[in-house]
């Protein structure tokens, strides 16, 4: 199809301006901003026409606008422009002010109310206070202890009733109160902020055959964003893991998304595409700073430093952005799933408001074979805690995300899932099993001093750890506890139990000291670990940490 050029200002004369309404039909939400999709479809004839796109949010992205769509035409140019157009008009000023009044009304009301309530409480309080005193003239005061009764329980339910209307009556003076405050702020920032821009798009066409045309205009938006969020529900006798795979979505663009086609993209557009360069690495002898008279003593034109000048890439908002010349029709998928990032397309038509308000939607529900292990450090914690480990056989990558998590239905705790890829392992912390006893006993403390011929102390401890299997079925356990780490040459420390050469399956000892048993006691089993080290030091030292 052959496309037509004049130049943008007889275009503008010669063509007409058609406002159209349109609709968010999609939306891609990154972590820091979103992709917003609207259409519309208007009856066009013949000829070139202007289709203007108004009330775009603030936050727009500029360069990030883009156009296509369906029908018989050809896409000239896009333009993109911003209108100063009064906020408040005197309607709208008018219909608060009748609010405002309307709600001081109510006010003035709701107080006549409270005073009345209370006029009749000091009525009913003065008649029995009559009733009950004597005076010089009070002659044969009536004592009839049944009559008595029914008038102190008249007082009673009376002062009850007018008690309770004068509650009510202040919480609604409080809730008009608020009411009244905010209208007030309303107006205020009526004077204010009387003025804004509004953003538009101007769109023109070259229309080739008459009838409908649809177009999709494309833009980002700063300020969307989602995190993830799970729920983690895990079988133990069945030895599964549910995942609840969840997002927390929030808003705040000036823009309802009304039942639209959601998607949430792992991409981050404002990170560099490429990784940073490496540039040389120069090093020299270092030569001290010359004093004003040596440098008056060097000779003239001598050149002491050499510039460099890089040019670094990095992300352009022009990603985001096509060319404004092309043909009506021509389509581009806006989801892709690549190597570097994945797009979670949601099921059926969302909505979220705009107003930084949670909005929960569902990625995805998985279900996985659990291995469970039981650990435990008896030096700080004698409870054996139980947790479970799940290998991610789905497609999904699961970013990082706070969790809820659940044991047989009932909750267990929060938690906080790192970022696990397709394939990847991962551990579940689902807390204390007291099926599984753990005790940690200080046995005794040795003390050797030097003697004739030995210059050192020697302080020797001992520990026993008992781990009691009370469940129905055999358990895998870790058990875990550490010796002290000499940061002293003339300190020494030494292992005594358990015997220790090189790792096993049984028994680890990393680079900080950490010991590791594993063990898989039997049902009703017990297990007992005797923990024994040594700590030599030379004649008057003293340690710090023992």
């Amino acid at each position: 199809m052959k496309k037509i050029f004049l130049p943008i200002m007889l275009i503008l004369v010669l063509v007409g301006l058609h406002a159209i309404e349109s609709k968010i039909t999609s939306v891609t939400v990154y972590s820091d901003r979103a992709q917003i999709t609207r259409s519309a479809t208007t009856y066009l004839t013949k000829g070139e026409h202007r289709i203007l796109f108004d009330e775009l949010p603030q936050s727009i992205e500029q360069n990030s606008i883009q156009a296509n769509g369906k029908g018989s035409a050809i896409l000239r140019d896009v333009t993109f422009k911003t209108e100063q157009f009064a906020q408040i008009t005197d309607e709208k000023k008018k219909t608060l002010n009748d609010e405002l009044l309307k709600l001081q009304d109510n006010k003035i009301t709701f107080n006549d109310k409270k005073s009345q309530a209370q006029d009749e409480k000091r009525v009913v309080k003065n008649i029995l206070t009559k009733l009950t005193s004597t005076t010089e003239k009070t002659e044969n005061v009536e004592l009839d202890p049944e009559k008595w009764i029914k008038m102190v329980e008249f007082y009673r339910t009376k002062q009850e009733t007018l008690d309770k209307e004068i509650r009510d009556t202040d919480k609604l003076v409080r809730d008009v109160n608020s009411e009244i405050d905010k209208i007030k702020r309303e107006i205020r920032e009526m004077g204010q902020q009387a003025y804004k821009y509004k953003n538009m798009v101007e769109v023109l066409v070259d229309v080739q055959k008459e009838g409908n045309l649809t177009l999709d205009l494309s833009y980002i938006v700063y300020g969307p964003s989602w995190t993830p969020i799970y729920d983690l529900r895990v079988d133990s006798e069945e030895k599964t893991m549910n995942l609840t795979y969840k997002s927390n979505i929030f808003q705040t663009t000036g823009e309802d998304w009304n039942k639209v086609d959601l998607k949430l993209s792992t991409a981050k557009p404002n990170m560099s595409a490429q990784p940073p360069e490496l540039y040389p690495h120069y090093i020299s002898i270092y030569h001290p700073q010359l004093t004003i008279e040596e440098v008056i003593a060097s000779p003239a034109g001598a050149s002491r430093s050499n510039k460099m000048s890089y040019d670094i890439e990095g992300l352009s908002l022009a990603e985001f952005s096509i060319k404004p010349e092309a043909e009506i029709g021509y389509s581009e998928s806006t989801v892709e799933s690549g190597a570097t990032s994945v797009v979670f397309d949601i099921d059926g038509s969302n909505t979220i408001k705009s107003d930084n308000e949670p909005h929960l939607v569902t990625i995805t529900i998985q279900e996985f074979p659990a291995g469970f292990r039981y650990s435990t450090i008896p030096k700080h914690s004698q409870f054996a805690y139980l947790k479970a480990k799940v290998k991610n056989d789905s497609d999904y990558p699961f970013l990082p995300g706070d969790t809820n998590v659940f044991l047989d239905n009932n909750f267990v705790a929060n938690s906080h899932l790192k970022a696990i890829a397709p394939t990847e392992e991962f551990w579940t912390f689902l807390g204390v099993d007291e099926s599984i006893k753990v005790e940690y006993k200080f046995v005794k403390k040795f003390d050797e001093t030097g003697g004739l011929f030995v210059e050192k102390n020697k302080k020797i401890f001992e520990y026993l750890i008992t781990i009691t299997n009370n469940k129905r079925t055999q358990e895998e356990i870790v058990v875990w506890d550490q010796l002290p780490i000499s940061q002293n040459e003339k300190i020494k420390v030494k292992l005594i139990e358990p015997k220790y050469k090189e790792d096993t399956e049984i028994l680890k000892i990393n680079e900080h000291k950490y010991i590791e048993w594993f063990f898989e006691p039997k049902s009703g089993e017990e297990i007992l670990i005797p923990f024994k080290y040594s700590v030599e030091y030379p004649l008057g030292t003293q340690v710090d940490g023992l």
